[in-house]
């Protein structure tokens, strides 16, 4: 009988490269002939990790399929013959795509060698309530030889003591980096305080941080052309900025002047990615961002993408956008709005300098209170103190 190995949790800083250690996990397992299931947050997660895997272990003969929503029902009915059969190595999902094909004796996992859980603190939850997704999976898992591998760069203190117990009495081992719950040592932060005038209230707030954003977009984003070549201009602009807002409606009231201010859009590209917007159109300015085309767009021609495009481009976004993404052009944050939390901070703050000696900057316009916590975790970060309490590991 195969005797598991011991459960793990990997947390380090974002941008550590969280894929990469599900990657090895599950190219080890591969060599072994064993099969590897990766539990993402998103529907949109498994898709750029599909294309991360694809990548990656290009003719290495390991089979990888993706249990994405958007594959037809004649796809689907294949993927489960290659799944039942065993043809598949590697198998991206959801955990509740995952559970469905399970209780609909469609899957199986019992032969699983690891069962792989990124961005493990979403899938469960702050306070544990999405342990329930995961639950149900780990009970069909053999318990005797399927381990578990949870990558993640935020964990609080409480969701790790829950964390011990769910695996209990088998305790999880911790293998915690130094960066946890901080910025890439790359990431250069700013702080715009944009409180002032005779009204404070939300209206005059947004305004306000809207002429920081347009000032912004003038200095530090939009390629300047005076007195340079078109070469160097280009290598200046920052080709992908995240604009991060609260809410919904912000995200389309920035939207709205941001195309009033460039009807053309000569001077930047506007992309808005929130969840107002159709799953479809969310996926295909995700795509146009990141540069990265669907088959199937790439076979009818749609959308080009070209590398040297001076022009900037824009994604307005939610909190949506603060986990997974990544994208080796994101230069720059903006968050227009700043985080409820301090975690959150660090998760959006992540969608730059990412990878070994990345460098981005973080922008943050605040206004009244928020002043005080931004400068805080701004203090802290520079002195290499986490932003909440670090777990500890024993």
């Amino acid at each position: 009988m195969c005797i598991r190995d011991r459960d793990r949790l990997i947390c380090g800083e974002v941008g550590f490269g969280k894929t990469e250690v599900a990657m090895r996990a599950a190219f080890i397992s591969a060599l072994n002939s064993k099969q590897t299931c990766i539990l993402v947050p998103t529907t949109l997660l498994t898709s750029q990790h599909l294309d991360s895997f694809e990548q990656r272990f290009k003719d290495t003969g390991i089979n990888i399929a993706s249990l994405s929503r958007n594959i037809t029902s004649k796809e689907k009915d294949k993927l489960v013959q290659s799944l039942a059969s065993g043809e598949i190595d590697i198998v991206i999902g959801t955990p509740g795509r995952i559970r469905y094909l399970c209780e609909t004796g469609r899957m199986e996992l019992d032969d699983l060698d690891s069962i792989i859980l990124d961005e493990c603190d979403v899938l469960l939850g702050d306070a544990f309530e999405f342990a329930s997704q995961i639950k149900p999976i780990k009970d069909l898992a053999n318990p005797t030889s399927t381990r578990f591998v949870l990558v993640t760069a935020t964990i609080p203190d409480q969701v790790l003591r829950e964390l011990k117990q769910f695996f209990y009495p088998q305790d999880i081992r911790v293998i915690q980096g130094p960066g946890l719950h901080r910025p890439s040592a790359g990431t250069l932060e700013r702080l715009v305080d944009c409180s002032g005038g005779d009204v404070s209230d939300e209206q005059s707030g947004f305004y306000r941080k809207y002429a920081a954003l347009m000032k912004i977009l003038r200095d530090d984003i939009l390629p300047s052309t005076a007195g340079t070549t078109a070469k160097t201009s280009k290598k200046k602009s920052a080709s992908r900025t995240l604009l991060f807002c609260n809410k919904i409606e912000t995200c389309r009231k920035l939207e709205n002047l941001l195309i009033r201010s460039d009807p053309d859009g000569a001077s930047y590209k506007v992309l808005p990615y929130h969840a107002a917007l159709s799953r479809e159109k969310r996926d295909e300015n995700l795509r146009k961002f990141l540069g990265r085309r669907s088959s199937s767009e790439k076979q009818r021609g749609e959308f080009t993408v070209d590398d040297d495009d001076s022009t900037p481009q824009l994604l307005i976004c939610t909190d949506r956008a603060s986990r997974g993404l990544d994208g080796k052009k994101i230069k720059h944050v903006v968050l227009f709005d700043f985080p409820r939390d301090p975690s959150e901070y660090v998760r959006r703050v992540g969608r730059t300098a990412r990878g070994a000696l990345g460098t981005g900057t973080v922008t943050a316009l605040v206004i009244g209170r928020q002043l005080k916590l931004a400068r805080e975790i701004m203090r802290r970060n520079s002195r290499g103190d986490p932003v909440e309490g670090t777990p500890t590991t024993t």
